[in-house]
């Protein structure tokens, strides 16, 4: 009995000697950590707003440090953020953060997370003038809190949760936001990340004195992702996935309802050969009425595949560089300008041009589809591109080099086209259904006798079909070979023929 009261005795005597022999620790390491995370923070910032035309910053204020526990505070600045139709973004927040240190701070220990860390950070907005309202529409709850523990290999993981918010002006406009969760976890360096989140449900409502409210309803949003660093600065591979369960859209005078069900975005990056990356992004939506009447499911996908990831992070560089003049033509409502450069800057645009097409990049829309209750129509292109041997020759000699294939297919279902046509008579109030049936199987019909009088398609059974591959110069048009030249001159004339004066 002694015995096992000495082990005991002795193991509690090492958990307390290893515990403020971690706090020394930590108190000592903390400073260097908190100034190696705003580097990072405010980098990836950068990163995020650019295009914005302004920026974004956290700053440490001051850092008290205690033995056991340390508390730090922030200002998170936003500048002159460009969020379109002339809206700019600017706030100056403050940010308390409770940091207990390791190895056994004890909101985990109470949690049963017994496994040891450097520190925990405990960070939520301070209320002040500017984010009062924000309190305010929380029930006086922090609108933005977060958890995270810093491991001792310098790894994150974060538990953030945005409050529950409402809001109800005066003129009418209302915000309702069920809060949302999101778990967030990467290494010391930022190479390497993964995150989920999900919020039940956001409820916006505009109102406006010429138009009819318009309300928005997004239920069930889920996101999670992985992402990680490569040799490239401006390449990351990974996945980022987003999900809705359900979107609602009610607007109009008789306030009708656009309900789309199953929506979904996928987007995946990779690696697919020693220095070149490719990406394909999905989307999805299950099901979709309007008024409450079925309309039908869609999907699309795009790819792109050997892209020079050298080529891509220089001309990243490049485009960076001279943002400013995209920023200035874009805030005066003007095109995209003509970048100005000497001999020098041009040959290497052109260089990292050259090496980007060298690697024979292709872009792709995959299985752009629309189906309805009896028909599915989808439409189908691939591009490849080449290297030319200069970018000053002639455009007819540069769009050959450049452009190495080009292959599309539409193919347009008769009866998908006829249940749209039902849909639209019944939209209109139309009740004859023997009237209805006869409308909608003319329109599929008629489709396909334009299409062939045109000579712009084909009909293959109850779809119109048309087909275009382009390759070595030749292009086969439904089944049609000519040289580009004839395909110009057959499609000017079919477009001339469909026009109001043809």
């Amino acid at each position: 009995m002694k015995k096992s009261v000495g082990i005991l005795s002795g193991l509690a005597i090492a958990i307390a000697v290893a515990t403020t022999a971690g706090a020394w620790y930590t108190g000592k390491q903390l400073p260097a950590e908190l100034d190696n995370a705003l580097v990072r923070s405010n980098a990836e910032l950068q990163k995020a707003l650019l295009g914005t035309g302004g920026s974004m910053s956290i700053e440490r204020v001051s850092l008290e440090q205690r033995f056991f526990s340390s508390t730090a505070q922030y200002r998170l600045k936003a500048r002159d953020i460009n969020l379109g139709e002339g809206e700019v973004l600017n706030f100056d927040v403050g940010v308390t953060d409770q940091i207990e240190h390791g190895p056994f701070p004890w909101s985990r220990v109470k949690a049963l997370k017994l496994m040891p860390v450097m520190a925990v950070s405990n960070s939520t907005l301070q209320k002040d003038d500017a984010s009062a309202p924000w309190f305010a529409a929380a029930g006086e709850q922090a609108p933005v809190s977060a958890q995270s523990s810093l491991g001792y290999d310098g790894s994150v993981d974060s538990q953030i949760r945005l409050a529950p918010v409402k809001f109800n002006q005066a003129d009418g406009n209302s915000l309702d936001f069920s809060g949302m969760q999101l778990q967030v976890s990467g290494d010391r360096q930022g190479k390497a990340s993964t995150f989920s989140g999900q919020a039940e449900r956001l409820v916006m409502k505009l109102v406006s004195e010429d138009q009819p409210p318009a309300t928005f309803e997004l239920n069930g949003l889920k996101v999670a992702g992985q992402l990680a660093a490569t040799a490239h600065e401006a390449v990351y591979v990974g996945n980022v996935d987003l999900a809705l369960a359900e979107t609602k859209v009610t607007l109009g005078p008789r306030q009708q309802v656009l309900l789309l069900k199953g929506l979904e975005q996928n987007v995946q990056q990779t690696l697919d050969g020693p220095d070149t990356v490719g990406g394909r992004v999905e989307y999805k939506v299950g099901d979709i009425s309007w008024d409450g009447r079925a309309v039908g499911k869609a999907q699309m996908a795009v790819s792109i595949t050997s892209l020079s990831a050298p080529a891509l992070q220089a001309l990243s560089t490049w485009y960076q560089a001279h943002l400013p003049e995209f920023e200035a033509a874009a805030a005066a409502g003007q095109p995209v300008p003509e970048i100005q450069m000497d001999e020098a800057e041009k040959a290497r645009f052109h260089a990292d041009l050259q090496k980007l097409l060298a690697a024979k990049p292709r872009v792709a829309v995959e299985n752009l589809s629309f189906k309805t209750a009896n028909g599915e129509s989808r439409f189908d292109l691939s591009m490849g591109f080449a290297a030319p041997a200069s970018f000053d020759l002639p455009p007819d000699q540069l769009g050959k080099q450049l452009i190495t294939e080009v292959k599309g297919k539409l193919s347009l279902s008769k009866p998908m086209i006829g249940d749209l046509a039902t849909l639209q008579a019944l939209l209109d109030g139309q009740t004859d259904a023997q009237a209805i049936a006869m409308q909608s199987s003319q329109a599929g019909e008629m489709a396909g006798m334009m299409a062939l009088q045109s000579g712009m398609a084909t009909v293959q059974g109850t779809d119109v079909v048309s087909s275009l591959h382009y390759a070595d110069g030749m292009v086969d048009f439904n089944g049609q070979k000519m040289t580009v030249e004839e395909f110009a001159m057959l499609m000017a004339s079919h477009l001339g023929a469909l026009s109001p004066q043809g």
